[in-house]
């Protein structure tokens, strides 16, 4: 990076122009005119379609049965209903389900498990007295697949001969009067197939997400059976608070044996549904087929996962397939089905399976791949093809440990905020050595000034042999012109993965900061075009430019003020255009930065500040005196009535 290299051609200083032109019209103009009004036709299509399945469901007035109980082509499903409804009417045919963590119920009919609420996550930021949500406002995972939204997940047994009898989705299941699931009371569920074999369940929950089932299957007929375990998770069309964003994975997830990890999106699906509409793909062609020893299959959204868990020690075949009836919503359905045993006439086998229902915490769901031999269980979480190993490393290494220790102080402070703060001194501090270098050689460069003017005054019309007497100036001089990028660039990877940290880890959905900022992974709610909240509208209902207008919240300005002050301390370039640009950089940035969740900006304000008061005693220490000294010097010249010095 070159500092005060004097003035320059006119060819030079358009083609600045031009350049920081197109950069403005890329990050200002990409947000208001593409992004912003795609976002828009997204929401609106998505509420088309969400409508079209509505009213497409509204017109089914009957039922129709799964084919045979084990996982293949989604049977259709009844009219939707709202999931009280639906909860009501199976109301007699319901055990409950009581944990720390969760309530709901399961249905007997298939024991499925399609209802299920979260007991410490709310859907808003408000919050009932003792911080408990509101009514209604707890976070809904499963609810029966014939309600809207509909999310639920089953296990059962298929048998290998030709009539396809077995144990599926609506074989009633018995359970004991007044009986009900809790960490310290088991659920035992029984059943008799239609041909002959007879299953006994035992269901159990611990104090997080994670059911337990354990089959025992005995053959009370004259022959021997071949029987299989399948498990099932399906969803009849998209999440109600799905937002479709690139940097979220949200659809399939799963691992196949120890290490094969596949995902695909809820677009995946459409367009495979799409794909067999029009003769593409065969009618029994899935959208995905694998298999392992052992793993794990279900369906993610953004913060929550629903997940069927093979035993490690089972050979597993896997599928995750999108499919629609009648015009009616998507049926996305992950499935696996195990090996086929056979069980003597009079015999009985022991069989595991589990379900995980609940949300993506980084720490519990390392806990399950440790305890119960789950195969990259963590990874539930998309940490991302790029940036995942840096994501990773920055929260489970660094941001989350210190956020426990802020928690730990009970001192009421807001843990993962604070979090982020301490996380960039301890980058800064670990960056030091390499930052003290890099600014001592820029001070190298500002007493190379004169000598690098002079090159350039007397080789003005041989801009290569200018070019070559430069270079070898800092070759005598030993200084190396780009060392003071090299902080900025190492920073970047490191925001890159704060950024996904914010995007997808449940840990910092609605983690608060100090003042107005109540979710470190949203935008900042103020904006500046209401003078941060002061004047009572919203700027967005303005008509014409009002969706236009990015909210630039008062982190976003802190971090601009922060930016421009930075600048501040190193002397501005020679060239008139290029310190006119460089002036308009802060400006520009802020408007980007206005976009990020604010514990983004919150970060990079921090970071700046901490950067400043490095650079600032670093140069103190060379000898060098900064713009911040000459504009203090200049304010006290005017305080006591002095003319200000000459520069």
């Amino acid at each position: 990076m070159q500092y005060g290299t004097g003035g320059q051609g006119p060819n030079e200083t358009r083609n600045l122009i031009i350049a920081c032109a197109l950069a403005v019209a890329i990050f200002v103009g990409f947000d208001f005119f593409y992004a912003g009004p795609q976002r828009a036709r997204l929401q609106a299509a998505e509420q088309a379609r969400a409508e079209q399945q509505h009213q497409a469901q509204q017109q089914a007035s009957q039922q129709a049965g799964s084919a045979a109980p084990a996982p293949g082509t989604p049977a259709a499903v009844a009219a939707v209903v709202s999931r009280d409804q639906a909860l009501a009417a199976t109301a007699s045919a319901r055990v409950a389900i009581a944990s720390p963590a969760v309530q709901g119920s399961i249905s007997l009919q298939g024991a499925r498990l399609d209802d299920l609420s979260l007991n410490t996550y709310c859907r808003t930021m408000a919050r009932a007295p003792g911080g408990r949500c509101t009514a209604n406002d707890d976070v809904t995972l499963l609810q029966p697949i014939n309600s809207t939204h509909g999310l639920d997940a089953f296990l059962g047994w298929q048998n290998q001969d030709a009539r396809g009898y077995g144990i599926g989705v609506d074989d009633v299941w018995s359970a004991p009067a007044g009986a009900q699931l809790t960490p310290e009371t088991p659920l035992t569920l029984t059943i008799r197939s239609q041909d002959g074999f007879e299953v006994t369940r035992v269901l159990s929950i611990d104090a997080n997400y994670m059911i337990t089932a354990v089959d025992t299957v005995h053959n009370a007929g004259a022959a021997p059976i071949s029987i299989r375990p399948f498990g099932v998770v399906r969803r009849q069309g998209l999440p109600e608070d799905y937002v479709n964003r690139s940097i979220v994975q949200q659809g399939f997830a799963g691992v196949f044996g120890p290490h094969h990890l596949e995902t695909r999106t809820y677009h995946d699906g459409d367009k495979h549904v799409h794909d067999r509409a029009e003769g593409k793909v065969g009618e029994d062609q899935r959208l995905f087929s694998g298999q392992g020893d052992g793993g794990w299959l279900g369906i993610s959204d953004h913060y929550w996962l629903t997940a069927v868990v093979a035993p490690a020690s089972e050979h597993i075949s896997g599928y995750y397939d999108a499919r629609q009836d009648n015009g009616g919503p998507i049926n996305y359905r992950a499935a696996y089905t195990g090996q086929y045993r056979t069980i003597p006439a009079g015999g009985s086998i022991t069989y595991t399976q589990r379900v995980f229902s609940g949300a993506k915490r980084v720490d519990l769901l390392r806990d399950y791949q440790s305890q119960l031999n789950i195969p990259r269980f963590d990874e539930a979480v998309d940490w991302g093809n790029i940036t995942w190993i840096l994501s990773r490393t920055f929260f489970l290494w660094l941001l989350h440990p210190l956020a426990t220790w802020v928690a730990g102080l009970h001192m009421g402070l807001p843990a993962f905020g604070i979090a982020i703060l301490l996380s960039t001194i301890v980058i800064k501090a670990a960056m030091f050595p390499l930052v003290y270098q890099s600014f001592k050689a820029m001070g190298k460069m500002r007493a190379l000034q004169p000598k690098m003017k002079e090159l350039q005054e007397r080789y003005a019309a041989d801009k290569q042999r200018q070019q070559q007497e430069l270079l070898k100036l800092y070759q005598t001089e030993k200084v190396n012109p780009v060392s003071g990028c090299i902080p900025m660039l190492l920073q970047i990877p490191v925001f890159f993965a704060l950024y996904k940290t914010l995007s997808v880890t449940i840990e910092m959905r609605q983690a608060p900061f100090v003042g107005w900022v109540h979710d470190l992974s949203a935008q900042d709610p103020t904006t500046i075009f209401n003078i941060f909240g002061l004047l009572p509208f919203n700027p967005h209902d303005i008509p014409v430019i009002g969706g236009l207008l990015p909210m630039v919240g008062v982190w976003a300005v802190l971090y601009g003020v922060s930016m421009f002050a930075l600048q501040s301390l190193s002397p501005p370039p020679a060239d008139p255009t290029q310190a006119q640009i460089f002036r308009f950089m802060p400006i520009l940035f802020t408007l980007l930065f206005a976009g990020f969740p604010a514990g983004l900006v919150i970060y990079w304000t921090w970071s700046n500040t901490l950067t400043m008061a490095q650079q600032y005693i670093i140069m103190r220490r060379q000898g060098t005196e900064t713009q911040f000294d000459k504009w203090i010097k200049r304010m006290r010249e005017r305080l006591q009535g002095g003319a200000a010095p000459a520069e």
